[in-house]
């Protein structure tokens, strides 16, 4: 492979200058405002006379697309990441969310993590080829887009809808996975998320009499609701291991401590030992890995404390494994309830079809692999279900292989900074990233 003598502490300076006011233009969705960001990164783009174009879904709403062609047709590599980020509880951050600061060697703002280091890194891709000038065998697509935090209808779901052609992408990287390190700083594992859980939010609705809080009837609507909720808390749904899961267990087996991993091996068996599956389920993100979930997140009743309310309304956020039918899900939640009253009623947002996970065999996974090879020696990929959503699911449903990673060595402690209070991300992290993924398009898409 062609040596191109790049100064890669000058890419990753430039890369920080540009995550520094790509922060400071806050998209926080609602309402998103990502026209602002996406002329931002078109005019990096334009600098390099990289082809861009603009397209606004809604007003100042914002989706970019930046092309380098190839001189072939194979199918496009398309870099995805999202310019919209979460809100923030401004009084519980050390520093300010869009003030592009830097401390202690990190870069604070809200979507460091999540994901506008990651746009960054894609982007600083992207100039690297233009300026190298190279030679690509596939168009390499820059794909930023909007809305990904609330659902994505205005980001990946409009633009494979209006552009056509990036339904026919060879493979798709977007955010999820990361490179996990233990707590002394060694590497533990690489995770590449090649499927993700099945959205299938519901609400629950209980009606009845109304009447004065003074005299209470057994049929009043919270009462209902009250009943039908302590069916479905109590409830557990049933463990399910599904291919992917099983081979991420058996992964994490090679790197891990015996100790730590007892039954890793064959998960599957394994969960058929009480004490093992107490100690795995124990864990939130393990037990999300092996079982549908059912969890409650907004009640509603009642607008005055001495009126019994007429309804009383239940909202829960339902992932899914891949494969579940969610229909006979929905059913089988009216058979635990068990009260033929309750109204349960899917959201719009609710995916009737399961997605099945991206290969494992396909070259971006296999290239991620042998990047990999060449940063960490010996390290070990592994394939992972992700228990959120990524606007990854849009290109799935459609049979795109897409590939959830981005090359942050991460600590388990830094999950907790995704939508969290001080979200940053390390220089170093950021530097790497850039790094990282211009080999990954060199693997991909050189000719």
């Amino acid at each position: 492979m062609t040596n191109y003598h790049i100064d890669w502490q000058g890419v990753r300076d430039e890369a920080t200058a540009i995550l520094q006011n790509y922060i400071r233009i806050n998209t926080t969705n609602p309402p998103g405002n990502e026209m602002e960001a996406a002329r931002y990164l078109q005019g990096i783009l334009h600098k390099e006379d990289i082809e861009t174009v603009l397209y606004e879904p809604a007003s100042n709403r914002a989706n970019l697309m930046a092309v380098i062609a190839g001189q072939t047709r194979e199918k496009p590599f398309i870099l995805l990441n999202h310019m919209d980020v979460v809100p923030v509880e401004q009084d519980k951050w050390d520093l300010d969310p869009f003030g592009g600061i830097i401390k202690d060697g990190y870069l604070y703002g809200r979507g460091a993590i999540d994901m506008k280091a990651k746009g960054v890194a894609e982007l600083m891709a992207m100039l690297l080829v233009k300026r190298y000038k190279l030679p690509l065998k596939r168009d390499v697509i820059f794909l930023a887009t909007a809305d990904e935090e609330v659902g994505g209808k205005l980001g990946v779901k409009w633009m494979l809808g209006k552009k056509p052609h990036l339904r026919e992408a060879g493979c798709v990287l977007n955010e999820g996975g990361c490179i996990l390190v233990k707590a002394n700083g060694d590497l533990d594992h690489y995770e590449v998320a090649t499927a993700q859980k099945v959205v299938a939010q519901f609400t629950l609705t209980a009606r009845g009499r109304s009447g004065h809080g003074s005299m209470p009837h057994p049929d009043s609507a919270t009462v209902k609701l009250i009943r039908a909720l302590n069916r479905l808390v109590a409830w557990e749904p049933p463990i399910t291991i599904i291919p992917l899961v099983k081979e991420y267990f058996a992964r994490l087996a090679q790197v891990r401590p015996a100790q730590e991993t007892q039954g890793y091996e064959d998960i599957e068996a394994a969960l058929h030992d009480p004490s093992v599956a107490r100690e795995l389920t124990a864990n939130a993100q393990y037990n999300a890995m092996i079982r549908n979930t059912v969890t409650p997140t907004m009640l509603k009743a009642g607008q005055k404390i001495n009126v019994i309310p007429s309804a009383a309304q239940a909202a829960f956020d339902c992932r899914l494994l891949p494969g579940t039918s969610g229909d006979a899900f929905f059913t089988h939640l009216k058979d635990v309830i068990g009260d033929p009253e309750i109204e349960l009623t899917p959201l719009p947002e609710f995916e009737s079809t399961p997605i099945p996970p991206s290969p494992v065999d396909n070259e971006l996974y296999t290239a991620i692999a042998r990047v990999a090879e060449r940063k960490d020696p010996g390290s070990v990929v592994t394939p992972f279900l992700i228990t959120g959503a990524t606007d990854s699911r849009f290109f799935r449903e459609i049979g795109v292989p897409c590939y959830d990673f981005s090359p942050f060595r991460l600590h388990q402690e830094d999950h907790q900074l995704v939508h969290g209070h001080n979200e940053r991300i390390s220089l170093e992290n950021l530097g790497f990233a850039s790094e990282f993924i211009f080999d990954l398009v060199r693997e991909v898409a050189a000719g």
